[in-house]
């Protein structure tokens, strides 16, 4: 009798040692964001929002300590991306990806993160495409390229706009954007008046402006890379005078985000954007992050997109990892738990299709005014549950 009770406290003992070795496993996650060049402030957005979450609600997810691993992928650089996801993946062994960003990244990477089943949250790269087709581990929770142009093609025919000039950065999102605002457009009723692409270096804007004059449109849409690219096109237009005339000017969001926003000044009031978040979106959730956010960083780099997508992908980390509570980690069980995913973010509803791992959420259609003395895109239009093509 006890020599059962021994083998019994012996099982007992074993079991709750079991299970404080499950309670202190750490998982690592892999950041590859950038951390330097033009596109540093994503890598400084990333770090304040992994900061903001784990101040709400841990450190530890699922019963995992979770351990962040950080590499710079230094902007658009595919072969960079490559070798750092490898050194990640086999040196470091992550076994959940944040990043990569841009689309180029995302495309060099798939074949590893595929091979080695390490799941990978896409927050920044818009093409469309690239999750659900090039990766099974892919999910993403930032959005596409036809999820903001789209909407906009059709709320400017549906608002008496009949006949618009496009103009757009020369590269892969500004060609995806093109094809799909003429197509939009054109099915809506409208017709392009003139189509102008213009280099992703050192582009001179004064020459395109007199297009734009010539081609008797009544508004021009425009798709720029956040940054230099959208101040440069945005003063050019003022300063020829388009601002104030008739041609309306619509335009993605990246045109004026919050981050490049102040340093455009009057130039970008009264521009129409298609975008997924405003900071004052206005909803409790929204008010409640925002809030939080100023408190922890301050009102430098302002709140823009970037943060509710960062946010949103540590929700699904943090929600995928509780769904496997007490088991070993399974990249497959991981992305099952993700899939099909819905719930509130600071942007508004947001789903996980189940197919795709893509992402679904509201366009906003907003209006750049001075709110407080402060440029703001303020929502005055919503088109509802977006699919990603």
């Amino acid at each position: 009798m006890r020599r059962t009770w021994t083998r019994v406290a012996g099982w007992l003992l074993a079991g709750t040692l079991a299970c404080a070795a499950q309670a202190q496993e750490t998982l690592k996650v892999g950041v590859l964001m950038s951390y330097s060049g033009v596109s540093a402030l994503a890598g400084q957005s990333t770090d304040n929002i992994i900061k903001l979450y784990q101040t709400k609600y841990g450190s530890e997810a699922g019963g995992r300590k979770l351990e962040f691993v950080r590499r710079d992928s230094t902007g658009p650089n595919p072969e960079v991306a490559r070798r750092l996801a490898q050194e990640l993946i086999v040196r470091e062994k992550v076994q959940i990806l944040i990043g990569p960003d841009f689309t180029p990244n995302v495309l060099a990477v798939a074949p590893l993160i595929t091979e080695a089943k390490v799941p990978a949250i896409i927050t920044g790269a818009a093409t469309q495409g690239i999750v659900g087709e090039k990766s099974p581990y892919y999910l993403r929770t930032f959005f596409s390229v036809p999820q903001v142009v789209r909407p906009m093609a059709q709320w400017a025919a549906k608002n008496g706009i009949r006949k618009v000039a496009v103009i757009v950065a020369d590269y892969g999102p500004g060609q995806d954007a093109e094809a799909t605002f003429a197509k939009s457009f054109a099915e809506a009723g409208g017709s392009i008046a003139t189509t102008i692409k213009v280099p992703v270096r050192n582009p001179e804007f004064s020459g395109y402006m007199q297009r734009l004059k010539d081609a008797n449109a009544d508004a021009v849409f425009v798709f720029m890379p956040i940054g230099e690219l959208s101040l440069q096109f945005l003063k050019a237009y003022a300063d020829a005078g388009l601002k104030d005339g008739k041609l309306k000017l619509l335009a993605t969001s990246d045109v004026t985000d919050e981050t490049t926003l102040d340093a455009t000044g009057d130039a970008a009031l009264g521009a129409i954007t298609a975008g997924n978040y405003s900071p004052l979106h206005d909803s409790a959730l929204n008010r409640e992050f925002a809030a939080a956010y100023d408190k922890a960083v301050g009102k430098t780099p302002r709140l823009s997109l970037y943060h509710p997508v960062m946010w949103d992908a540590m929700h699904i980390l943090y929600s995928a990892l509780e769904a496997q509570r007490g088991a070993k980690f399974d990249a497959d069980k991981f992305m099952a738990s993700a899939r099909g995913m819905a719930f509130e973010s600071p942007r508004g509803p947001i789903a996980i299709d189940k197919q795709t791992g893509d992402i679904v959420q509201n366009t906003y259609i907003r209006r750049v005014e001075r709110v407080n003395g402060v440029l703001q895109n303020v929502e005055f239009d919503v088109v509802k549950n977006v699919p990603a093509k």
